[in-house]
């Protein structure tokens, strides 16, 4: 399962700086384009847009997989230490649990925008294409959630991120 999950955060890695480098190439284009040849680069900022959004919903997961997502920590210490392996794996069960909730209610949005063939303004292009990635993100951290829950050796060490 270890192994699973290392390329589960290889995979979605790789997809995201991809994506990143998209953004940078489309901005940087549509500025060498506008600067040096008084013209515009059509849809390049909405291209920039879509994978800034592709890219960061992609981290999620990868913050989630390397333990540098952020969560609030004034309450480790109310509870007695020794409930913390019970408490740490119900939090898992809970952010399962919302991410799959979350990962349900996209997947509807996604649904709908197909069937209604919804289209982003001005460049037509359809919408759920690009919101398919909102589903996908949400279910595969529920997925690690429900992972760290059940087995807590998977889940990665906190980041000291102060």
């Amino acid at each position: 399962m270890k192994r699973f999950f290392h390329l589960l955060y290889r995979f979605e890695a790789t997809f995201a700086a991809l994506a990143y480098i998209i953004v940078v190439v489309a901005m940087l284009a549509d500025v060498v384009a506008r600067e040096f040849f008084e013209t515009s680069l059509m849809h390049s900022s909405k291209i920039a847009l879509f994978s800034a959004i592709f890219a960061g919903m992609l981290g999620l997961g990868l913050a989630t997989s390397s333990g540098t997502h952020i969560r609030p920590k004034f309450t480790d210490n109310v509870l007695p230490q020794a409930w913390q392996g019970l408490l740490q794996r119900l939090g898992d069960v809970l952010s399962g649990c919302l991410f799959l909730l979350a990962g349900y209610i996209s997947f509807e949005l996604v649904r709908s925008s197909y069937e209604i063939g919804f289209l982003v303004p001005v460049v037509d292009w359809p919408l759920w294409w690009f919101q398919t990635i909102m589903p996908y993100a949400f279910c595969s951290n529920a997925l690690r959630h429900f992972s760290f829950a059940v087995m807590p050796s998977l889940k990665p060490a906190e980041a000291d991120l102060e």
